[in-house]
C-alpha cells in the first residue's frame, strides 16, 4: 500500500490522528492525542502526596500482619502433616541410592 492510498486526517473534536484507506474508507491507524495535565497548586500536590503516604503505610501494615500470621499458619500445617505421616512404612527409594 503506497502513501497515495492512505489519507492522514486529524479529528476536529478530540485531536486524534487517523490514517484512513482511501479506497475502503477504513481507519488503518488511530493515535489518540495525549491529554495535557492541568497545573496543580502546591496545596493539591501536598494533599496527594499525603494520601499516597497514608495508603502506602496502611498497605505495609496489612502485609506485615499477614506475614506474622503466615508463620503461625505454616507452623500449624507442618504439625498437622507430621501427625499424618506413616511412620511404619519404608522410606521411598531415592535415585542416589540406586547408584
Amino acid at each position: 500500500m503506497s502513501d497515495d492510498d492512505r489519507l492522514n486526517v486529524t479529528c476536529s473534536s478530540c485531536g486524534a490522528a487517523l490514517l484512513v484507506d482511501r479506497q475502503s474508507g477504513q481507519v488503518i491507524w488511530h493515535e489518540a492525542k495525549g491529554k495535557k495535565a492541568e497545573p496543580k497548586s502546591m496545596k493539591e500536590m501536598v494533599n496527594e502526596l499525603e494520601t499516597q503516604r497514608r495508603e502506602t503505610a496502611e498497605k505495609f501494615e496489612r502485609e506485615r500482619r499477614a506475614l506474622k500470621d503466615r508463620g503461625r499458619i505454616l507452623e500449624q500445617k507442618v504439625k498437622e502433616s507430621m501427625k499424618r505421616v506413616d511412620k511404619t512404612g519404608k522410606p521411598p527409594i531415592r535415585p542416589v541410592d540406586l547408584d
